[in-house]
């Protein structure tokens, strides 16, 4: 705790913790509220509408942080986000998250994806999970794919998703697991969160907590401890 002094009035600060790249911050979901709610906070400084689709809905069935995540249940269930801070062009971004994979992975699950707001694949990327536990990162250009059970059942990881001048890497608890180069011009700004939106077909069985997208800004390019706590709000 700090304490100041303005006119001879006394005042006590306790300043927690800060994210310095929080400016850029396109969405931020805690997963935080009460079981069953369809009410899905987005903490970024711009806050944006997140629609949730089916029965995707907060959960304290399992939780990472604060009680309570996002939960999916394999049928349907997805969140929407449209945004043009999803655009990231061809420039740096950061999309990281804990993940739950509540039963054993059915093939080609969405994790994260973005694309242009109409059934069109042009401009876009998909981040999922295979039946084996492969993570894939797919574009219509390229996809790289990480090693065999890099995502494991019934068990929180923290996945990240990382483009640092035109190469990106995919990292599970803090250690790189697959990388390529990466230099589409990302123009979609329609985010699917567990399943594509417009045309789901591809539902994730799990759960997602404290996601948060950066862009402009590859917080990690090299291996990292992964957080300890939910990240931060200013």
């Amino acid at each position: 705790m700090s304490i100041f002094y303005i006119n001879s009035y006394q005042f006590a600060t306790s300043a927690g913790p800060t994210d310095p790249d929080f400016a850029n911050v396109s969405l931020l979901l805690h997963g935080d509220g009460t079981n069953g709610s369809t009410t899905i906070v987005d903490s970024s400084s711009s806050s944006k509408t997140v629609t949730a689709v089916g029965d995707a809905q907060i959960s304290t069935a399992q939780s990472k942080f604060g009680g309570s995540s996002i939960e999916f249940d394999g049928a349907g269930d997805y969140l929407t986000v449209d945004s043009s801070d999803f655009a990231f062009g061809t420039g740096d971004f950061t999309v990281e998250f804990w993940g739950y994979a509540a039963a054993p992975h059915q093939d080609w699950r969405t994790l994260v994806t973005s694309r242009p707001n109409t059934a069109s694949s042009i401009n876009r990327f998909w981040l999922g999970v295979r039946a084996n536990g492969v993570l894939i990162l797919y574009t219509t250009a390229f996809h790289i794919s990480s090693s065999i059970n890099a995502m494991p059942v019934n068990a929180w990881c923290h996945i990240a998703l990382v483009r640092s001048n035109g190469s990106a890497a995919i990292y599970v608890n803090g250690i790189s697991v697959g990388t390529g180069s990466f230099t589409n011009d990302l123009t979609g700004s329609l985010l699917g969160i567990g399943d594509f939106p417009v045309t789901p077909t591809q539902p994730f069985d799990g759960y997602i907590d404290d996601l948060r997208i950066t862009k402009g800004v590859a917080r990690y390019t090299s291996n990292f401890t992964p957080p300890t706590a939910p990240f931060p709000d200013a």
